[in-house]
C-alpha cells in the first residue's frame, strides 16, 4: 500500500524554500524567480545558484540581464570555462548592450594588453567590433562606444607612426558611432570636436568636423523625432505583465511605444540601404520580445516580419521563435494558431497537431484546478450544513426542542455565505471560459485534420472527447458539419442525435440543430424537432421562474437561475423567429401566423409589429425602417448573440411602440394642463393603485400555464368570485 505523503509546510524563515514552491507552482512567475535568484546569490552556494539560473534561463532565455548576472557570478569565481560556455549560449540569442559590455570586459580580462602586447590588443579589438556590430545601433549604445573609444585613447604608442595609427583608429571609430542615433549623441559630438581640435591642425580639424557634421545632424534629428514618437518612455528591462492582466495599462503604453518605434524605423529617416534598414527593424523586434515576453502580439508581428523577408530561409527560425513564445505564453491562441499553420505549411502535420494538443492540455489543467477550488468550497459548505443538522438533532435528543413533532430526519441544506457565493460564481465563470477555450481548440484541431489528413483523422479527434468531459455542444455541431460537407449526412445526423442526449435543454445547441435541419431541408424533421426544442426550453424557463420565487433559495442558486432564465428566454425567441423566417420564405402563411401567435403568447412584452417587420427585412435592407419610419429606429428584432443586449433592446422597442400610454405600468407619467410632464404618487403603478398592484405581484404569472385556451388561472372567473362574495360583517 502506497501512502501519499503531504507536502510539509515551509517554515516562515525558509524564504528560499517558499520561493522554490512558488516557481514550482507557477514557472512563469517572474517576480518570484528574481527574488529567488537574489536570495541564492546571497547564500553563495555554487550548486544551488547554478541550478536556479539554469532553470530560470531555460524559460526566460532572452533575459540578458540575468545572463549577465550568471556570468558575473562565474567571473567572480574565475571559472572561465563556464563563462565561455555561458557566452556561447546567450550571445547568439540575445542583443543587449550591457551583456555585450560584459563580454568585452571578460575578453580584456583574459587578454591583458600590457603583458600580451599586440596580439592581446588585436583580440580585444575583435571583441569590441563584435559587440558594436551586434548592439551598436541600440539607442542606449553610447556606453559601449565610449568603452571602445577609451580603449584606444588609453593606448600609449611607442613611435610616431603608432601615434598616427592611434589617431586614425579613433577618428574612424568616431565616424562610425556619430552617424548612428543614440541617447548621448550630442555629448559624444562635443567630445569628438574637442579631441579633433587637439590632435589636428586647425584646417584639418575644421575639414574633418565639416565632413562629419551633415551625417551627425541627421542622426541627431532622428534621435529627437524618436523621443517624440515614443515619448522616451520605453522601458529597457523586462516587463513581467501580460496584455490581459494590465490594470494600470503599463503593457498597453509600452506596446504602443514599441510599435510606434517600429513604424518610425520603416519610414527610413536615416536613408539607409534596404539591408541595413531591415537589420535595424529586426533588432528592434528582438529587443521588443525580450522586454515584452508576455505580449503575444509582439511575437506574432516579429514572426510575420521574418516571413515577409524570406519565408523559405526563415521558416525554421520562425518555428523556433514561436515555440519560445508559446513557452512564455502557453494560453496564447494567436501564437498557437500561427505555429500550427507554420508546421502545416512545412508539411509537418503531426507537429501541427501536437501544438493544438499542448494548448488543450494547458487549458484542461487550468480547468481541473478551478474545478478543485469549487469542490473545496462546496465540501466546506456541506460540512457546515451537516454540522448544523447534527447540532439540532442533539438539542432535540436533550429535550431542548420539545415543540417539534416531526420525526422525519432533517436533510442538511447547503447555504453559502455571500463571499462564498461570489467566489463560486467567479470560479464558475472561469470554468465556463475554460470550457469554451478547450472546445474551440478541439474544433480547430478537427479543421486542421480535415485540411491535412482527411475525415479519418477527424473521427480520431472526435473520439478524444472522452478525455475532456466538459466539452461544449459546439464541438459536436462542428464535427457533424464536417461530416455533412464530406458527403456523410447519415453520420452527421447521428452526431446530432448523440449530442441531443447531453444538450437537449441547451438553447445554443437547439438553435444550431434547427439551423442544420434547415440547411439539409429536412422539413418533417424540422416540425418535430421544433416542438421538442420549444417544450424543453419552456420547461427550463418555467422551472427557473418558479425557483426564483422560492424564499429559501440561496444566493448562488438565485444568480444561476436568473442567468439561465435570461439565456433560455433568449434562445426560445431566437428559435421561434428562425423558424418563422424559414416558414415565411419556404413554407406557408398559415404556419407563419400560427408561429407568430405562439411567440406573442410566450412573450407578450415584445412588440408584435417588430415581429412582423422582422419577416420583411434582409441583411442589407430594411424597407419599413426607410420608407415608413424615416430611419428613426430599427424596430425589427435583431439577431444578436448577446442575450442581455437583445433583452434590453426588445424592452426599449416595446416601450417606443406603445407610445405615451398613461395606463401602462411601464409608463407612470401623465401630463398636466400646461403640457408639462408630472408624476403623481397615485399613478406610480398605473391606474390600479398600490393595493391591487401588490396583489397582482403575489399571484402567479398567467404565462406559466401555457396558451390562453389551456390557462388554469382565469382572470374573468377571479373577478366573478370577488363580485359574488357575501357581505362581510360591518359593511352597510
Amino acid at each position: 500500500m502506497v501512502v501519499k505523503m503531504e507536502k510539509k509546510e515551509r517554515l516562515s524563515l525558509d524564504v528560499v524554500g517558499q520561493l522554490e514552491d512558488a516557481v514550482h507552482n507557477d514557472p512563469l512567475d517572474y517576480k518570484s524567480w528574481t527574488k529567488l535568484i537574489d536570495q541564492v546569490i546571497l547564500k553563495d552556494k555554487e550548486d544551488q545558484v547554478r541550478s536556479v539560473f539554469d532553470r530560470y534561463l531555460a524559460i526566460f532565455k532572452f533575459d540578458a540581464r540575468q545572463w549577465s548576472s550568471y556570468i558575473n557570478f562565474e567571473l567572480n569565481r574565475a571559472d572561465f570555462q563556464r563563462v565561455v560556455d555561458l557566452f556561447a549560449k546567450c550571445l547568439p540569442i540575445t542583443s543587449d548592450v550591457d551583456l555585450c559590455r560584459t563580454y568585452v570586459l571578460y575578453v580584456r580580462r583574459v587578454n591583458d594588453v600590457i603583458t600580451g602586447g599586440e596580439k592581446a590588443r588585436s583580440t580585444v579589438v575583435l571583441a569590441f567590433d563584435f559587440a558594436v556590430n551586434k548592439c551598436g545601433i541600440d539607442i542606449d549604445s553610447s556606453d559601449l562606444w565610449n568603452d571602445y573609444l577609451d580603449f584606444f585613447k588609453t593606448w600609449t604608442p611607442g613611435t610616431s607612426w603608432e601615434q598616427q595609427q592611434k589617431n586614425d583608429l579613433i577618428r574612424k571609430l568616431y565616424r562610425r558611432c556619430l552617424i548612428i542615433p543614440n541617447a548621448r549623441i550630442e555629448s559624444m559630438w562635443s567630445e569628438y570636436t574637442k579631441w579633433e581640435n587637439e590632435v589636428s591642425t586647425p584646417n584639418n580639424a575644421s575639414k574633418n568636423i565639416a565632413d562629419l557634421s551633415t551625417d551627425y545632424m541627421e542622426a541627431r534629428s532622428w534621435n529627437t523625432e524618436w523621443k517624440n514618437v515614443t515619448g522616451n518612455l520605453i522601458r529597457r528591462r523586462l516587463v513581467p505583465i501580460s496584455a490581459v492582466d494590465d490594470p494600470n495599462d503599463i503593457v498597453k503604453g509600452q506596446l504602443e511605444g514599441w510599435l510606434n518605434w517600429l513604424e518610425f524605423e520603416r519610414k527610413n529617416g536615416l536613408n539607409l540601404k534596404e539591408s541595413d534598414l531591415q537589420h535595424r527593424i529586426e533588432y528592434v523586434y528582438k529587443r521588443a520580445v525580450a522586454i515584452l515576453p508576455f505580449v503575444p502580439e509582439v511575437w506574432f508581428r516579429y514572426n510575420k516580419f521574418l516571413l515577409q523577408q524570406h519565408e523559405d530561409a526563415n521558416k525554421g527560425q520562425c518555428i523556433e521563435l514561436l515555440t519560445d513564445g508559446m513557452k512564455l505564453n502557453p494560453t496564447s491562441f494567436l501564437l498557437c494558431f500561427q505555429l500550427a499553420e507554420l508546421h502545416e505549411r512545412d508539411g509537418n502535420f503531426p507537429k501541427a497537431q501536437e501544438v493544438y494538443e499542448t494548448s488543450i492540455k494547458v487549458f484542461a489543467e487550468k480547468h481541473s484546478m478551478v474545478q478543485a477550488k469549487i469542490d473545496k468550497i462546496n465540501e466546506n459548505s456541506a460540512k457546515r450544513a451537516g454540522l448544523e443538522v447534527s447540532n439540532k438533532k442533539e438539542k432535540q435528543e436533550n429535550g431542548d426542542d420539545s415543540d417539534s413533532d416531526d420525526d422525519t430526519p432533517e436533510q442538511p441544506v447547503v447555504q453559502y455565505s455571500e463571499s462564498e457565493a461570489l467566489q463560486i460564481f467567479s470560479l464558475e465563470s472561469q470554468l465556463l471560459e475554460l470550457n469554451k477555450s478547450v472546445t474551440f481548440l478541439y474544433i480547430k484541431l478537427m479543421a486542421l485534420c480535415k485540411r491535412s489528413q482527411g475525415i479519418k483523422e477527424v473521427r480520431a479527434v472526435f473520439k478524444q472527447r472522452k478525455n475532456f468531459k466538459s466539452l461544449g455542444y459546439e464541438f459536436y455541431v462542428e464535427n457533424a458539419l464536417i461530416e455533412y460537407y464530406s458527403d456523410n449526412k447519415k453520420i452527421a445526423d447521428k452526431v446530432f442525435d448523440l449530442a441531443m442526449k447531453s444538450f437537449s435543454s441547451n438553447g445554443g445547441f437547439l438553435y444550431a440543430y434547427l439551423d442544420y435541419l434547415i440547411l439539409t431541408n429536412s422539413i418533417e424533421s424540422i416540425k418535430v424537432f421544433f416542438e421538442i426544442a420549444l417544450t424543453n426550453l419552456l420547461k427550463e424557463v418555467t422551472s427557473d421562474r418558479e425557483g426564483l420565487q422560492v424564499a429559501t433559495i440561496n444566493i448562488l442558486e438565485q444568480k444561476k437561475r436568473s442567468e439561465n432564465l435570461k439565456k433560455n428566454e433568449y434562445f426560445m425567441k431566437k428559435i421561434i423567429r428562425r423558424y418563422i423566417n424559414f416558414a415565411s420564405n419556404y413554407l406557408d402563411l398559415d404556419t407563419v401566423l400560427s408561429l407568430e401567435k405562439r411567440y406573442i403568447q410566450y412573450f407578450a412584452e415584445d412588440d408584435d409589429m417588430a415581429l412582423f417587420i422582422d419577416r420583411y427585412k434582409s441583411t442589407g435592407f430594411d424597407g419599413v425602417a426607410k420608407y415608413d419610419l424615416g430611419n428613426k429606429m430599427d424596430v425589427g428584432l435583431q439577431d444578436v448573440e448577446d442575450e442581455d443586449t437583445e433583452i434590453e433592446s426588445t424592452k426599449k422597442r416595446r416601450k417606443v411602440a406603445m407610445g405615451n400610454d398613461n395606463y401602462s405600468p411601464e409608463n407612470v407619467q401623465g401630463k398636466s394642463d400646461n403640457g408639462l410632464t408630472t408624476v403623481t404618487v397615485a399613478q406610480q403603478h398605473g391606474f390600479v393603485g398600490n393595493t391591487i398592484y401588490n396583489l397582482l405581484q403575489i399571484l402567479p404569472n398567467a404565462g406559466y400555464f401555457g396558451p390562453p385556451a389551456e390557462h388554469i388561472f382565469d382572470n374573468t372567473k377571479l373577478v366573478e368570485l370577488f363580485g359574488n362574495l357575501p357581505s362581510l360583517p360591518g359593511e352597510f
